[in-house]
C-alpha cells in the first residue's frame, strides 16, 4: 500500500520531469496490445529531448516528428483500415520502442461512477458465465486506469495497462462489466476489434469528470487551490513523502503502525478525475463515449450544464466533433428509505437533465433500464449485461448505420375524452404492452399538477386510457415519477416508455 502511493505520486509528477530523459518515453495508454481507432487520423504521442527527430512506423506509413519546448512529440497516422492482425508500431529516436500486436478497430471510452465501475464479481453470475466464452477473444481490448487518482492540474500520464479478457475474465475484477458487453454486442455486430479506455471512480459528482474548458464553455464555476509548478518545489514534496513512506514501512515490519504524509503533490481542483484519469487518455483517438453517472448529483439542479459542460471538454479532448456520448438513466432507488415514497428528487434534478441532453446537445443519448430486475433497496443494479448492450445497441444505430429498435418511446401527448385521459406516445414503432405482464403501473393525475392520485391505466392501440374515479376531471397526468417507481409501460420486443413529470392535459 505505502509503495503504491508513492508510485503514483512520482509517475503523475512525471509530467514535468520527462523532458530531462535521454531515452524515447511513451504515456501508458502507447503500449503493446492497444486498439487503435479505424478511420480516423491516429495521433501517437510521447516525449523525448530536444532536437531529437522521433520516427513512427506502422501498418506501411512513416511519420516524423521534433519534440517541442517541453520534450513532447507527437505525430498522426492517417486513415487505418480494422485489422485483428497484431502489428509491431516501431518508434525510433536515440533508442527504438517496438509495440507488439497492435490492432485497428472502434474505440470508445468508458466512464463513470460506481455502476460503471462495477465488475463482473461484483454483478450477475449469469451475465459472467455468458463473459467467459470471449476468455479467448484477443479482439476485445481494454486500457483500465487501475488506480483512483486525482490532480489539480492535467497530468501528462496515468496509472493503467492494457488487458485482454485471457487476463480480466480470469480474475473477474479488473475491468467494468458495462464496459465489457457493450464492447462484446460491438464485436459481435461489426466484427472488428473493440478498445475501451476504462476511467471510473465510484461515489464521485460529474462535476469531477469535466475539463476546464467543459467548465468555461457554460460558464460554471470551477473550485481550484493554486499551487506552486516549480518542478523543485514538487520534487521536494516527492522525496517528503518517499521518506515517510520509508519510515512507515520500517515500523509496520516491527508491527508498529503509524501515519504517513499525504501532500497533495498535484495540487486540488473540482475536476480532479479529469486531470489525472481523462486528461493522460487525450488525445487518444476514440469513437465516442459510455456515462453511466448521477446518483451523486441527485440534489444538483445544474445537472444539464454539467452534462453539457462535459460532452464539450471531452469533445475538444479527444478532437470528436459532438462526441457520441451515451448516458444511462439512472435507476430508480430508495434513497429516503421509505421515508418519502413519493420523492421525485432524482426525476427533477438528474432524469429532467439526461432527457433534455439527448434532445438538445448534439451526440448525447439516452438509454432507460428499469426494466432490467431492478431492486430500489440497491444503487447498484446487478444486470450489468442489458445495460451495455442497450448502450452498444444504441451505438450501432447512430454510428454504425444499423437498423435496430434502439429507441424509447416517450410521452407525446394527453387528450380529454369521455372522462379519460388519453396518453399518446412518440418514438413508438411497435404496439405498447407491459413488460412483466401485469396492469399497467405508476400512472397518476392531479387537479393542480401538484397533488396527483393513483389512476388506473390500459393500453388502447397505440395510447394508454387513464382515469380515476376520485378524480373525474383531471387537468394533468404523469407516469413513473418518483425515485423509486418502476413503471411497467413498454413497446413490444423494444425499450420500456421513459417516464414523465407532470404533463397538461388538453
Amino acid at each position: 500500500m505505502f509503495k503504491s502511493k508513492l508510485s503514483q505520486a512520482l509517475l503523475l509528477s512525471a509530467s514535468f520531469l520527462f523532458q530531462a530523459q535521454a531515452d524515447i518515453t511513451l504515456p501508458k495508454i502507447m503500449d503493446s496490445q492497444m486498439v487503435l481507432q479505424r478511420n480516423a487520423k491516429v495521433p501517437i504521442w510521447g516525449w523525448a529531448d530536444q532536437g531529437e527527430k522521433v520516427t513512427v512506423s506502422f501498418a506501411g506509413q512513416t511519420k516524423t516528428a521534433m519534440p517541442n519546448e517541453k520534450g513532447k512529440w507527437m505525430v498522426e497516422l492517417e486513415p487505418l483500415q480494422a485489422s485483428a492482425q497484431g502489428r509491431d508500431l516501431i518508434i525510433k529516436g536515440k533508442n527504438s520502442v517496438t509495440l507488439n500486436d497492435i490492432l485497428v478497430g472502434e474505440v470508445w471510452l468508458a466512464s463513470g461512477q460506481s455502476n460503471m465501475e462495477w465488475t463482473f464479481a461484483q454483478s450477475n453470475k449469469q451475465e459472467f458465465e455468458y463473459a467467459k466464452t470471449f476468455a479467448d477473444n484477443k479482439n476485445i481490448r481494454f486500457f483500465h486506469v487501475e488506480h483512483h487518482l486525482q490532480a489539480g492540474t492535467p497530468m501528462d500520464d496515468t496509472l493503467g495497462r492494457w488487458k485482454l479478457p485471457a487476463e480480466f475474465i480470469k480474475h473477474s475484477h479488473m475491468v467494468s462489466a458495462v464496459g465489457f458487453y457493450f464492447a462484446a454486442k460491438l464485436h459481435n455486430e461489426l466484427n472488428v476489434p473493440i478498445g475501451i479506455l476504462d476511467a471510473n471512480w465510484g461515489g464521485m459528482r460529474i462535476d469531477n469528470f469535466i475539463s476546464e474548458e467543459g467548465y468555461k464553455s457554460q460558464n460554471l464555476p470551477l473550485r481550484k487551490h493554486h499551487q506552486n509548478n516549480d518542478p523543485n518545489v514538487r520534487l521536494n514534496k516527492l522525496k517528503r513523502m518517499r521518506d515517510s513512506i520509508d519510515h512507515a514501512i520500517t515500523l509496520a515490519e516491527k508491527g508498529i503502525t503509524t501515519s504517513i504524509l499525504e501532500d497533495r503533490v498535484n495540487g486540488w481542483a473540482e475536476n480532479i478525475i479529469y486531470n489525472a484519469m481523462i486528461a493522460p487518455l487525450t488525445p487518444y483517438a476514440i469513437k465516442g463515449a459510455i456515462w453511466y453517472q448521477g446518483e451523486s448529483n441527485r440534489t444538483d439542479n445544474k445537472y444539464f450544464e454539467k452534462l453539457k459542460a462535459l460532452s464539450y471538454g471531452w469533445s475538444k479532448a479527444f478532437r470528436v466533433k459532438d462526441i457520441p456520448l451515451y448516458q444511462v438513466q439512472i435507476a430508480p432507488f430508495d434513497y429516503t428509505r421509505g421515508q418519502n415514497p413519493k420523492d421525485h428528487t432524482l426525476g427533477d434534478n438528474v432524469w429532467k437533465a439526461q432527457y433534455r441532453g439527448a434532445k438538445e446537445i448534439l451526440g448525447v443519448g439516452i438509454i432507460p433500464i428499469h426494466d432490467t430486475n431492478i431492486n430500489i433497496k440497491d444503487i447498484h443494479p446487478q444486470h450489468k449485461r442489458p445495460v451495455g448492450e442497450r448502450l452498444a445497441d444504441l451505438a450501432l444505430n447512430k454510428n454504425y448505420g444499423k437498423s435496430n429498435n434502439a429507441s424509447a418511446p416517450e410521452f407525446a401527448s394527453a387528450k380529454s375524452a369521455n372522462g379519460k385521459v388519453i396518453v399518446s406516445f412518440k418514438n413508438l414503432k411497435n404496439s405498447l404492452t407491459s413488460f412483466d405482464g401485469k396492469p399497467l403501473t405508476h400512472f397518476e393525475l392531479s387537479a393542480d399538477g401538484k397533488n396527483f392520485v393513483a389512476a388506473q391505466a390500459a393500453i388502447k392501440g397505440k395510447t394508454v386510457e387513464v382515469t380515476s374515479a376520485s378524480l373525474p376531471t383531471p387537468k394533468y397526468v404523469r407516469m413513473g415519477w418518483s425515485d423509486i417507481a418502476i413503471p411497467n409501460l413498454c413497446e413490444k420486443d423494444g425499450w420500456p416508455v421513459y417516464a414523465f413529470p407532470a404533463q397538461e392535459v388538453k
